[in-house]
């Protein structure tokens, strides 16, 4: 499906992904960041003969997904592949999780849910769903908050959201949740044994809502974002069924463009415990 957006924005967008990369470039050349994107692809694809070459293009990718962070006007109107997943999903009148993980330019994927389908939220950090009251916020959160109420996507804070995400699902609403996050289901993902959260698998389980996967990347200096084929908790032997499923289609998008995941061992995420062998381990569940 094609976005039908201006040329003039077409082209700046484009001009924004091509400096981005520029930029990713001379990042490769400083040491710090280079060692860093280094170890980033460790945790990622492991260790081998393409590991400088996939951590060149691990900070290319990290530059456009800056750029596009700040600039938010490049989310509406994305074109999409696979609307007809999504669609097929809602129309179930079961409640729909949309599924992502932190790969490629992900940000924002709520509004472009919401450009298809109605009664859209979507999980958010404390600091962009409810930072602490009286600290003033910066004009990038402002102009994010901005697009979501726009969009008309109520944001839902991450932490504790099981009972009000289970019953929006409930009632019939879409969902956007993230999938790889640190927790204490031990998966299989990306080669390795990782330390997943389940939730979003508990919460389809004990609701019966569909999980619609979903990613977007870069094709051509244009955003795209696809969806993939509804999961049903029915069709699992329980949430761990369902998690496993997930995990191996999320894994198939991040295989195809490992580089493009967003660091594992960035602040808040494993940190120092994604590693080629393994991500996390016993206690480091969350």
């Amino acid at each position: 499906m094609t976005s039908g957006l201006p040329a003039t924005r077409l082209l700046m967008d484009r001009m924004a992904i091509a400096a981005a990369a520029v930029r990713g470039r001379w990042w490769w050349l400083q040491p710090t960041m280079r060692a860093r994107a280094r170890q980033a692809i460790d945790a990622i694809a492991g260790p081998g003969p393409t590991t400088d070459a996939l951590a060149r293009e691990h900070l290319i990718h990290a530059a456009e997904r800056n750029m596009f962070i700040r600039r938010s006007g490049m989310v509406p109107g994305i074109p999409v592949d696979g609307v007809h997943h999504l669609l097929t999903a809602c129309a179930a009148g079961r409640g729909v999780l949309v599924s992502y993980c932190h790969l490629g330019p992900f940000a924002g994927l709520g509004v472009t849910v919401a450009e298809h389908v109605r009664g859209v939220h979507q999980v958010a950090g404390a600091w962009l769903a409810e930072p602490p009251p009286g600290v003033p916020q910066s004009l990038l959160w402002h102009r994010w908050r901005s697009m979501f109420d726009t969009a008309g996507v109520p944001l839902v804070t991450a932490t504790g959201c099981f009972p009000v995400v289970s019953d929006l699902l409930k009632g019939g609403a879409v969902v956007v949740i993230a999938f790889d996050w640190p927790g204490s289901a031990e998966t299989v993902f990306l080669g390795r044994p990782a330390c997943l959260a389940s939730g979003t698998a508990r919460i389809s389980h004990a609701t019966g809502a569909l999980v619609v996967p979903v990613m977007r990347h870069f094709r051509r200096f244009r955003a795209r974002t696809v969806f993939g084929a509804p999961l049903d908790p029915r069709r699992h032997s329980g949430w761990r069924g369902l998690h496993d499923a997930l995990a191996a289609q999320h894994e198939r998008w991040i295989l195809e463009r490992p580089a493009a995941l967003e660091d594992p061992r960035r602040t808040g995420a494993w940190e120092e415990t994604a590693t080629a062998e393994r991500w996390g381990g016993p206690g480091a569940g969350r």
